[in-house]
């Protein structure tokens, strides 16, 4: 991937010996093998609930100089940064201290190739008959590094310095013996230091689990025939990755989120990306987004390249090995001040939930948008996922008398964007998780002095589409016992949607949290139920905001919370109703929801009414018709014209007879000359009530919902959330 940022070796790497294709099959495998064991390495020592539960971690097998060779499955925004990390280990330290055999270095600095300070990687070297064979590293999401928050989410910085520990590269084992000077330092900066002594100790077990196999594995093949593969398979991503994109026409894609900031600054914020597709490689320009803040909700560029990674490598190279090969053929502009590339010393200890999320959010979308352009690869398009979690951290004193501090992982468990032929996979969890997990409930009722009265699917909390987003989990706590509790709750998505549904679909729900002080449920128990809807139960309820930031907690309180998910595809009004039907039965669709979102009409007994739901329907459409236009007159194509590509779900390339090119309803309307602009000729609404369109029911003065429809048949064509006054959007022009 060349960057602005930090270059990295785009050159082939090149097989130096000739490998046969058994012997390269099997070395492939091993390496990936390698990963596992160490995935489960790091979890049989660690024991952290964001290893073992959430699956907060990465490991990785690297060139010698840096380069992705094979990376673990779990989350994708690390994949990145290891690579990263390794880089500046290799720049810092290979002059001094010098880098040897047994050494192994510690790295948690967000400048340094760290996401935010919580996430601290230990990479090392690998060696072989004096040798650098390669690299290996693994990191992981630490409770808390210091910092003025429990659990070192910094909502009240202002500036790193006031973040907790941020090493840069540090040698942390010389010569197989750990520092205990540098040890000692890392401890003395934690309010968890027993939890992150095992989390750094099931670091270095992973490594040193990847130094042993891969020495085994160049005493069988030989170090020459371990690099060839390596390098091998690089170079495979590479061409297959550029194979793919040049099957894609080339284009400019736009995509935009937005950043609410409720109880902090009470901004809203851009991460806005230019994607520019050109033969075979990715340009992503974020130059206009937003300048950096005086907040933690800041990335560095280890957040920026984060998130592209894991919007890139699940789209278009979902069949590829994955490695360095696959960002050769990505270009990034960023330049450094930005709130998706803060310069030190922005606090950023947030970053990774909120600007590097965003970044995640505006690539998905623009990559799906690219690929929608292609019959073949529309199948791998997908509406937004959900747009940033509602973190839970909790600390004080539990029912054991012991201090503790816990992220509460329930966050993860929201649904998934829609696709083109399939509705989103409820709690499919975070896009860039791999391999999904959240809180136990049964270790988090032990551990922290939390009881569940509710955990499960939310009604009505994907985005409404003719395929819809996948339902989030919501989660009801009572405070039970404990002592000195303090929660902090952060998240955007609070007054943004930023699950935006795609070609007409509608967003997910937005971040939704309750408090009910001093609620009273004990008495309810003794009358022998457990009280499922917070809004049932009796009690003083304060009010939240988005960046609620730390407030106290007591036994009898509830709090609850139901988190985004993913966004709608299509016009909701073209759902089969056999689905619709299903979705009530089901409860993922609330009746109410049918009505108001899907243009259903059900009988007294709460059942489909197919006939007078679709004269409902085709009332919504003659409605759509009526909106205004700010180009009245329409566009007249010479003659008959022939479909030459799709533009995503109902709009659609074609050509004339002279080759002349036009955008088009699939009703046949025609919109715009080319891939023009062409939601100027289309009818538009515009939105201030977000609850039209949503489960959510808050929208930031600073932004609106503009729906755009055919003129002639009604489709619902895009749903779309803009600055009012801003210009009107236009988000895919395709070039060649």
């Amino acid at each position: 991937m060349n960057t602005e940022i930090l270059d990295r070796p785009s050159d082939p790497v090149g097989p130096s010996v000739d490998v046969d294709p058994v012997t390269f099959e099997v070395i492939r495998h091993r390496l990936l093998a390698i990963t596992d064991e160490q995935g489960a390495t790091l979890a049989a020592i660690s024991g952290s609930p964001h290893v073992v539960n959430a699956n907060d971690f990465n490991v990785g097998l690297y060139l010698p100089d840096g380069s992705v060779a094979a990376m673990g499955r779990t989350i994708l925004l690390h994949s990145a940064s290891m690579a990263l990390i390794t880089r500046h280990v290799i720049e810092d330290c290979e002059d001094d201290p010098g880098i040897n055999p047994g050494d192994m270095f510690v790295v948690n600095n967000p400048w340094k190739g760290s996401i935010h300070a919580q996430d601290m990687g230990v990479v090392a070297p690998i060696f072989f008959d004096g040798e650098l064979l390669a690299w290996t590293g693994a990191m992981c999401h630490m409770p808390d590094v210091g910092g003025s928050r429990p659990g070192s989410f910094c909502n009240d910085a202002t500036e790193c310095y006031q973040e907790g520990l941020q090493l840069t590269p540090t040698k942390l084992i010389a010569d197989g013996k750990i520092r205990s000077d540098v040890w000692n330092l890392i401890m003395a900066h934690t309010r968890a230091a027993p939890a992150v002594n095992l989390d750094l100790r099931g670091l270095i077990g992973a490594n040193n689990t990847a130094v042993r196999a891969m020495t085994q594995l160049a005493e069988r093949y030989g170090v020459e025939t371990v690099k060839a593969v390596m390098g091998g398979l690089i170079d495979l991503s590479d061409r297959r990755l550029r194979h793919r994109l040049e099957t894609l026409p080339d284009a400019v894609v736009r995509s935009r989120a937005y950043l609410d900031n409720d109880g902090g600054l009470n901004e809203v914020y851009e991460v806005d990306l230019v994607l520019t597709k050109t033969g075979d490689t990715l340009h992503f320009d974020y130059s206009g987004s937003s300048p950096q803040v005086e907040g933690y909700i800041n990335c560095t560029s280890s957040g920026l390249m984060a998130g592209i990674n894991a919007a890139l490598l699940p789209t278009l190279a979902y069949d590829a090995p994955w490695n360095e090969g696959l960002f050769r053929a990505v270009e990034v502009h960023a330049p450094e001040g930005l709130i998706c590339n803060a310069k030190r010393p922005a606090a950023v200890s947030g970053g990774a939930l909120e600007a590097g999320w965003l970044v995640e959010m505006t690539a998905v979308e623009a990559l799906s948008k690219l690929v929608a352009c292609s019959d073949e690869l529309i199948g791998e398009a997908q509406a937004a996922p959900a747009g940033g979690p509602d973190q839970f951290v909790l600390s004080g004193v539990n029912a054991h008398g012991d201090p503790f501090t816990h992220v509460i992982l329930d966050c993860l468990a929201t649904g998934g964007g829609a696709y083109a032929h399939r509705d989103g996979v409820w709690t499919q969890g975070q896009h860039n998780i791999e391999r999904q997990k959240i809180s136990n409930a049964e270790d988090m009722e032990l551990e922290t002095p939390l009881l569940y009265l509710r955990r499960g699917l939310v009604t009505d909390s994907g985005g409404a589409g003719e395929y819809r987003g996948g339902q989030s989990m919501g989660s009801t706590f009572l405070v039970h016992r404990g002592s000195s509790l303090k929660a902090t709750c952060n998240g955007h998505g609070w007054e943004a949607p930023n699950s935006t549904g795609i070609f007409g679909g509608l967003p997910g729900t937005q971040n939704i949290r309750d408090l009910v002080v001093d609620s009273g449920v004990a008495a309810t128990f003794a009358e022998g139920s457990v009280p499922q809807d917070v809004h049932a139960i009796e009690g003083e309820r304060p009010t939240m905001h988005g960046r609620q930031g730390a407030f106290p907690l007591s036994t009898g309180d509830v709090l609850a919370s139901v988190h985004q998910s993913g966004g709608g595809w299509g016009d909701p009004i073209a759902r089969a109703t056999s689905a619709l039907e299903e979705d009530l039965r089901t409860r993922a669709i609330s009746p109410e929801a049918a009505v108001r979102l899907y243009g259903a009409v059900l009988d007294a007994d709460g059942h489909l009414d197919d006939a007078a739901t679709a004269s409902r329907r085709e009332e919504i459409r003659t409605d759509r018709r009526s909106w205004s236009r700010a180009e009245q007159q329409d566009v007249t194509a010479p003659g008959d014209l022939e479909r030459v590509r799709p533009l995503g779900h109902a709009l659609e390339l074609a050509a004339g007879t002279d080759g002349a090119e036009f955008t088009r309803c699939r009703c046949g309307h025609v919109l715009a000359e080319g891939s023009g602009p062409w939601r100027q000729r289309a009818g538009e609404r515009r939105i201030r009530e977000v609850h039209e369109v949503s489960l959510a029911t808050r929208l930031s003065e600073k932004l609106e919902v503009r729906q755009y429809a055919c003129p002639s048949c009604g489709t619902l064509l895009s749903t779309d959330v803009a600055r009012p006054g801003a210009p009107v959007a236009h988000d895919i022009e395709v070039v060649g």
